[in-house]
């Protein structure tokens, strides 16, 4: 495994997220003349805000799994480099 690779798949991820967080901004709704249809609106809007924000944060822990992963396959390689030299020393 490349693990620039993934932090480079991270940080198309991070970016998809970053474009995408203003999109959850809530559209003013008071302006449509009955109560009972701005009060609908806003109800819907604060459910559909909740679920986009839901997206964007476990796209963000994709990013995040993403680089961690990076880490990991680092570290194994190190270790296993390591090891090699330890085993070259018996």
């Amino acid at each position: 495994m490349d693990p620039e690779g993934l932090r480079s798949a991270g940080s198309v991820v991070r970016y998809a997220v970053q474009i995408t967080e203003p999109e959850t901004a809530t559209a003013a709704t008071g302006n449509v003349g009955d109560a009972e249809l701005v009060s609908a609106l806003a109800t819907f809007m604060q459910a559909l805000t909740g679920g986009w924000m839901q997206r964007v944060s476990q796209t963000e822990c994709v990013a995040q799994t993403l680089n961690a992963s990076a880490a990991m396959y680092e570290s194994a390689d190190d270790e296993g480099v390591r090891d090699m030299r330890r085993a070259d020393d018996f």
